[in-house]
């Protein structure tokens, strides 16, 4: 995915370069010695690659336990295209009172007619509160994540002149159309595309721009053949399906995800078993009111929280011990409640590093 040798001025950003920066938003940049991410100037993407210890560099994301990470960072600390890649304006936040996790970094690359910067939003990064928070899509017209991309795009763009695109994984791809959707006029003429990476859709729509054909332009939505978490919520049909290597959820990771030359091998829809999940989703969802959604969302944490572990990845690494914990404490809700409960923690026991 990353192995293409010829500069952004030889060959031109597609969506594959856009779902490498997506990627590169999961790292953990502060761990990089004598890397300064607050000057606009920022560091050149080498130099944290070379500097950083690699397992510290991807701890906490689907990039820990992933069989392609190693193979990844060391294409980038040889790539021809990437090597004059910098990334600057890195913010880190987390939150468990407010439901809010929330990581963004900006890697600005020279073009051929002059530089652009690509505001990479961070998906889900395993931990309780971003979990939480992406469930909390299902009732809330706005989460804190989306309120604070939507203020990162306005700062970068009045820190920097040049061209903007925004673009995420997962959560970070709904962060990234959301940001450009509600964006101030001014931003939103600089962006020359809004990549979502198998991110989910919104609630409600943010803002009328959403039927805008501009930003049908801009926007180019990716999800893999038997996605599941990009098309929660989704209503449109203006997206595209990628095949991948890997098989049900796992195909949420984006080393899995085909590529040909500059682009992505697609097919014509999804497969039959991600049409029946996402059909069974909606049907849920149009069934219950929000604070129906809500109740069953706090009831399933309230389960999850009972095994006293701050991500799923813990959950996993000590199944034995955690579902007879879980299992006791979903006795205390009603059954139907239950009964949505274990089916939900069977498909997050599979997806528990998949952000």
């Amino acid at each position: 995915m990353a192995e293409e040798q010829r500069t952004f001025a030889e060959s031109p950003f597609n969506p594959v370069d856009s779902l490498v920066f997506a990627t590169l938003a999961y790292f953990n940049y502060e761990v990089a010695p004598g890397v300064d991410l607050a000057s606009p100037d920022g560091v050149l993407l080498h130099d944290v690659v070379m500097l950083s210890d690699w397992e510290a560099l991807t701890a906490h994301s689907w990039m820990e336990d992933a069989k392609d990470t190693e193979a990844f960072l060391h294409v980038l600390s040889a790539s021809r295209r990437m090597r004059d890649v910098r990334a600057s304006f890195y913010a880190n936040e987390r939150s468990e009172i407010v439901e809010k996790q929330f990581s963004a970094v900006t890697l600005t690359f020279p073009a051929a007619d002059g530089e652009v910067a690509y505001l990479a939003y961070r998906g889900t990064d395993g931990s309780f509160a971003g979990w939480k928070e992406d469930f909390n899509l299902c009732f809330k017209e706005v989460i804190p994540s989306q309120c604070t991309a939507a203020a990162y795009l306005s700062g970068v763009a009045s820190a920097l002149a040049c061209p903007l695109i925004v673009g995420g994984h997962s959560k970070g791809g709904n962060l990234a159309e959301y940001a450009a959707l509600v964006a101030d006029e001014s931003a939103f003429e600089r962006l020359r595309g809004v990549f979502n990476h198998d991110g989910p859709s919104f609630l409600d729509d943010p803002s009328p721009r959403i039927d805008d054909d501009r930003f049908h332009a801009l926007l180019h939505k990716t999800v893999p053949e038997s996605s599941a978490f990009g098309m929660i919520l989704e209503r449109r049909a203006d997206y595209r399906v990628v095949r991948s290597s890997a098989m049900s959820v796992f195909q949420h990771e984006p080393f899995t995800w085909l590529t040909e030359d500059d682009d992505f091998v697609y097919q014509e829809a999804l497969n039959p078993s991600a049409v029946f999940f996402d059909e069974a989703l909606d049907a849920w969802l149009r069934s219950k009111a929000p604070d129906e959604r809500e109740r069953f969302i706090d009831a399933l944490f309230q389960v999850i929280n009972a095994t006293d572990a701050t991500r799923f990845a813990d959950i996993r690494d000590s199944w034995q011990e955690s579902v007879p914990k879980m299992l006791a404490a979903a006795g205390e809700v009603d059954p139907e409640t239950r009964s949505l409960i274990t089916r939900t923690l069977g498909i997050l026991a599979r997806s528990a590093t998949v952000g």
